[in-house]
């Protein structure tokens, strides 16, 4: 009889290793044998099947009955408080996923806790999956009476307490647990202020502070406190986490003092909330030097993998990226060339005029002005940009001379009029818009700004001397003076951004990757007929 290892069954059954061990351990794959650490299983072993899938009809009434009560409860409160308070639940497709997601570093006798846990659909997604210790816990009564009175008799045990106001033992006191091993749920993500406060000890109410004020954070810092050692925990919290620089004390404290399971971007997934969410799953060990993060995205209602990157390879900001190809280009950008940051001699930031002559975002075009009296000056030393950026357009900015700016506008002052042209033709370039989507803003599918922090970090050559410094100068004139978006115009345009490519050094390959992305994002407006 010919036996496979646990690696090549599991490529066989097109499920994890992790689940194939699982499978032999429970005794469920016939004629499998352990030798020493490893399961030799037989080549023509049949696939144990998966009781996951098994549904059941009490379960699946809870499903509907809890949404509709959910859908219910929600109409009741009102817009005001709901956002004020953070307030918005998880369908249970989303919860079904994110079980699914933790499946292979937990089992049916962990203690589930979800803090925030409003009506429940967290705690009807482990009952659903099998787990027997769930526990929920939230400050709102009203939810808590309607989620005990749907689960009755199930062994779920919820209780009316505010998680994120009180300490982590007096928490697990509370639930009578030593410590938690799951911490699963959607905690409230809204900034601590004068209408949403922690009435909690000071201590933590400065550390909350210090990491961004919001308290999607206090849930977080409160579930390290929570749960055991190499215990899971697995929140849907909003996607800048990732890199804006409120968050950096905490995102630097996780990557640095616990592993990072998975990163699931799930988009703009819930209706009325500001900004795009991610599901971040962290295991609270410390990671050594070979652990990987995963990288996943909600595609089609699942969650695809797209790759695994050394947790080590982040210092603070955490990308998303989702190719080897995507990583090559950033590491060639950020390593042979330096910032617009580093060289611009001049101010970036935004307009400050009052003045009714005043260019305003809406006056800007792509090297030009619109409803406006103005035309694009000759001589000075000033590039203005929309500060509303898009990724359907990309950056849309003009040179300015000397004009003034109202704050709808970034400024970018530098040099002179020839060293402002050559910057802002390598702007428009959708080189430059490549890096700013990917690399500047996550991936973001939301309107965006062009605040210095993300300005600063475009990487630029800029060689005076050189024949393609004077060539991109020539041709933003010629888009300067060419009738707006005419063939003529986007031929130019075209040739521009061939020029970017030339000068930044990337391969065919390179360009048409870079290409084949933004013509996904951007409008066909800004290519020409041959789809360039």
């Amino acid at each position: 009889m010919n036996y496979l290892s646990t690696k090549k069954i599991a490529e066989k059954w097109q499920i994890s290793p992790r689940r194939v061990n699982k499978y032999c351990n429970e005794g469920r794959i016939k004629g499998a044998i352990k030798l020493d650490w490893m399961w030799l299983i037989p080549e023509d072993a049949e696939k144990p099947k998966d009781r996951r899938k098994k549904e059941n009809k009490k379960k699946t009434y809870q499903i509907k009955e809890l949404e509709k009560r959910i859908f219910d409860y929600e109409g009741q409160v009102e817009e005001s408080i709901k956002k004020n308070n953070g307030i918005f639940y998880t369908d249970f497709h989303m919860v079904s996923l994110m079980y699914d997601n933790i499946e292979d570093y937990v089992d049916k006798e962990s203690n589930i806790l979800d803090p925030c846990c409003g009506v429940g659909s967290f705690l009807l997604g482990a009952l659903v999956k099998g787990y027997k210790n769930i526990y929920g816990l939230d400050i709102d009564d009203n939810a808590i009476k309607i989620g005990t009175d749907l689960f009755g008799e199930e062994p779920i045990k919820m209780n009316t307490y505010d998680s994120l106001s009180n300490k982590g033992s007096k928490t697990l006191k509370h639930i009578d647990l030593p410590r938690v091993d799951i911490i699963i749920g959607n905690p409230p993500y809204v900034p601590i202020g004068e209408e949403v406060t922690l009435n909690s000890e000071l201590e933590f109410t400065k550390k909350v502070e210090k990491n961004g004020n919001n308290l999607f954070i206090a849930a977080l810092l409160r579930a390290l406190e929570l749960v055991r050692e190499s215990g899971i925990i697995s929140y849907i919290i909003p996607k800048n986490f990732l890199h804006v620089n409120s968050y950096k004390a905490i995102r630097k404290q996780i990557l640095e003092e616990y592993k990072i399971i998975s990163i699931v971007d799930i988009g703009v997934y819930f209706k009325n909330v500001r900004g795009e969410q991610i599901v971040l799953t962290i295991k609270k060990e410390k990671p050594d030097a070979d652990h990987n993060m995963e990288f996943k995205r909600l595609i089609d209602g699942k969650f695809v993998s797209l790759i695994k990157i050394n947790q080590g390879y982040f210092d603070n900001e955490i990308l998303l990226f989702e190719s080897e190809e995507e990583i090559k280009i950033y590491e060639k950008l950020n390593k042979n060339y330096k910032k617009l940051g580093q060289i611009c001699t001049g101010y970036i930031g935004r307009g400050r005029s009052k003045s009714e002559e005043a260019i305003s975002g809406k006056n800007l075009i792509k090297f030009g002005f619109k409803n406006t009296n103005h035309k694009v000056p000759r001589t000075g030393n000033q590039i203005f940009i929309q500060n509303i950026y898009s990724s359907e357009s990309g950056i849309i900015g003009s040179f300015a001379g000397d004009l003034q700016a109202k704050e709808t506008v970034t400024i970018i002052t530098d040099g002179d009029e020839n060293i402002c042209r050559y910057l802002l033709g390598v702007l428009h370039s959708r080189l430059a818009n490549y890096y700013l989507v990917k690399y500047c803003y996550n991936n973001s599918k939301l309107t965006m700004h062009t605040d210095a922090k993300y300005i600063k970090k475009l990487p630029i050559i800029m060689d005076i001397d050189s024949d393609s410094y004077k060539e991109v100068i020539n041709l933003v004139r010629k888009l300067e003076e060419l009738d707006y978006l005419s063939e003529e115009w986007i031929n130019t345009y075209e040739y521009l951004n061939e020029l970017i490519y030339k000068i930044y050094g990337f391969s065919v390959d390179e360009i048409r990757f870079i290409e084949d992305y933004m013509k996904k994002i951007q409008s066909k407006r800004w290519f020409d007929n041959n789809g360039r």
